[in-house]
This record gives C-alpha cells, sequence and structure tokens, in this order.
C-alpha cells in the first residue's frame, strides 16, 4: 500500500523521476502476480499517460458543465458576465485591466467610480458598468459600508464636501482615502476641479473635528448650530496630464481618457489600433502609436541589444520586437508610460499578433 500511494503522489504531482524509478517496481511486482510482461508494461504506459493529463469523467463533465454556463452568460449576459469577473479580480490591477480592455472590446463601456453611485461591486448600470470603490487603492471596506449607510439616511449630504466630512465624522473623514477618491474621479459629480478638492479635504476635515470629531456624535446634533459652511479653496486647474497620471496611480490604469487617444489626434498617419490588429492579416505594414510598458532588453548572439515591449492603447496592448538597428535609434526615450509612434510588420505568434518594428520615434514635439 505504501509504495502505491507514492506512485499515486507521483501521478498527481507529474514527478517524471519518480514515475520512470517505480516502472521496473510496477513491472515487477506484476510480474510475481503472473501477469505478462508486455501486460505489465502496457498498463503502466497508461499510468504514464494519465500523468501527463487525465480527467476522471466526473471531473471533465463538471468542468464542461460550468465552461458551458459561463459561455452562455458571456453570449447573451456579457454586462453581467463581466462585472462579476472584475469584482472577483478587485485588488489585482493587471487582470482588472486585461477584462476591461476585453470587455470594451465588445462594445461595453465603462462609467467611472462615483462615491454616489458606485457600490463596493462592479455593477451594471444603463449600456455600462460601473466601477466598484473597492477597486480603488487605499479606500477600506468600512469606508464603503458607512458610505453606504449615508446614501441611505443622508444622501444629500454626498453633494458638498463640507457635508459629506461631516455626514463620515472626523473619525472616517480621512485625507489619504478621500485624496484617492477624488483622483479616481469619484467626486466628479460635485462639478469641481479635482485640485480645487484636493486643496480644500483639509479645511473640510477641520470642519468635520468642529462639528463631529466622532460617528458617536448624531449628525442632526453636530449640524442644529451650525451657521454655514466653509467654502472651497481657489487653485490653478489640474492639467489633463497629471489627471491621467494620478488615476492611474489609484486604479492601476486610465479611465476617463487615455493619453493615447489625445496624442493620435496629431499622428493622422497611424493606420490601426491595438484592437484592430487582432483582425489584421500577417505581413502587414502598420503605424501605430502607444504607451511602452512591460520593457525586456536582451542582447543577441552577437552582443548587440534589442528589446520586447508591450505597446498599449486605449482598446488593449500588443507586444513588439524592436530589432537592434532599430533599438539603437530609440534606446533614449525607450521607458515606461513613454508614447511611442511605431511602423512595422504584423506578424503572429501562438495566435497572438505582434508587430516587428522598422520604425520608431517618440511623439513628443522636440
Amino acid at each position: 500500500m505504501g509504495q502505491a500511494d507514492l506512485l499515486r503522489r507521483a501521478v498527481s504531482k507529474k514527478n517524471r523521476q519518480v514515475l520512470e524509478e517505480q516502472r521496473a517496481v510496477f513491472v515487477n511486482g506484476a510480474l510475481k502476480q503472473g501477469y505478462d510482461i508486455h501486460i505489465a508494461e502496457e498498463v503502466y504506459a497508461l499510468i504514464v499517460r494519465f500523468a501527463d493529463y487525465g480527467f476522471p469523467k466526473s471531473h471533465a463533465v463538471a468542468y464542461s458543465v460550468i465552461s458551458y454556463q459561463m459561455a452562455y452568460l458571456k453570449a447573451h449576459y456579457p454586462k453581467s458576465f463581466y462585472a462579476a469577473l472584475l469584482s472577483n479580480a478587485t485588488g489585482n490591477a493587471e487582470k482588472i485591466q486585461q477584462l476591461v480592455n476585453e470587455a470594451k472590446e465588445q462594445g461595453i463601456i465603462f462609467y467611472p467610480p462615483s462615491l454616489k453611485h458606485s457600490t463596493k461591486y462592479f455593477t451594471v448600470e444603463n449600456d455600462g458598468i460601473r466601477y466598484s470603490l473597492s477597486g480603488i487603492k487605499g479606500v477600506p471596506h468600512p469606508f464603503i459600508e458607512t458610505v453606504k449607510a449615508i446614501r441611505q439616511s443622508n444622501v444629500e449630504a454626498l453633494n458638498n464636501l463640507f457635508d459629506l466630512a461631516v455626514a463620515l465624522s472626523a473619525q472616517h473623514f480621512k485625507p489619504k482615502v478621500i485624496e484617492s477618491l477624488i483622483f479616481a474621479g469619484a467626486l466628479d459629480y460635485l462639478e469641481k476641479d479635482r485640485a480645487v478638492l484636493i486643496k480644500t479635504v483639509e479645511a473640510a476635515l477641520k470642519h468635520a473635528e468642529l462639528l463631529r470629531p466622532t460617528e458617536d456624535i448624531d449628525w442632526a446634533s453636530a449640524t442644529a448650530f451650525s451657521f454655514g459652511k466653509p467654502k472651497y479653496m481657489q487653485a490653478q486647474e489640474m492639467t489633463q496630464k497629471e489627471k491621467l497620471i494620478r488615476e492611474k496611480e489609484v486604479l492601476g490604469f486610465y479611465i476617463s481618457a487615455h493619453p493615447v487617444s489625445e496624442e493620435r489626434a496629431f499622428w493622422p498617419d497611424t493606420n490601426v489600433t491595438c484592437r484592430e490588429l487582432k483582425h489584421t492579416r500577417d505581413g502587414t505594414y502598420v503605424k501605430v502609436i502607444g504607451l511602452i510598458e512591460e520593457i525586456k532588453k536582451i542582447r543577441t548572439k552577437r552582443g548587440e541589444q534589442m528589446a520586447f515591449a508591450q505597446l498599449q492603447d486605449e482598446y488593449g496592448a500588443v507586444s513588439i520586437t524592436l530589432f537592434p538597428q532599430v533599438f539603437q535609434l530609440v534606446q533614449d526615450f525607450l521607458k515606461e508610460d513613454e508614447i511611442l509612434y511605431i511602423e512595422g510588420t504584423v506578424e503572429r505568434r501562438f495566435g497572438k499578433p505582434q508587430v516587428k518594428v522598422k520604425h520608431a520615434q517618440t511623439t513628443k514635439k522636440i
């Protein structure tokens, strides 16, 4: 029984070394039991084959049923399907970005996070999906539950940063949390520039400390003797570039806009996007701009440097290859988050398109 369990473990772990070591033990044992050597070897070959990849029928049927159900939901209820997958991927920015890009390719639109409308899950809203509050870095679950309670009892408090601070109490109105919400666009419905809101956070906190330092104080009692609210602070309008940088910091990717979509207007020669590249035939010469990610530099057998990278736009990402001659021209500005204009030919690898770059340059106007 001990030998049998040893073999069982080797099968489940696909341990080729133990499988080979146990072959002679199994065959010799079968011979002692009166079996023909050819039968013993044939049976052991089946065991090894099963170890490479094997499913019991019940397991295979269960997987098949789940696969069918998932495919049905994806085909007939795509928004609900992706909202569920995204909620499950909360905390994994890379996975969320992958799912968002895939959903966008299906024509699904995304609404940015909103303190008024978002929940701790991704939810279906109108013709699209509303981004969740728990998908914002630095926003804890107790805070989300407190906001949920405010919506039910005092929804008007969400319409002003100072009222929000009092409704939350100074105990829950934490500047770092509120700043994350502002940078994510979750307070854009207040129709104040994000720079103004960021500058006003401290004043709102002091207002809450004065009227309602802890949640133990009743909201009605705290505001009964209030003589008006402070005013929003003045601040220089936040640039679009800074907005997008901050969005990526707290969400892991861009949601309100994408740097590439704005830059593309200045490059009329581009003829494809990352989404269209998936349907472009091999050998097609393409012109595309995108944001550089995941750079991997290597040296060829001749000792020359070349690189592989991901080129991302608002529709997805594609792998690009920069051979030594092209790499030398762009190595100074081949950096993550740099926008490049590239030209090259499409070639599929493992079923996915990639671009062999023939020409590349920065989109910055020098």
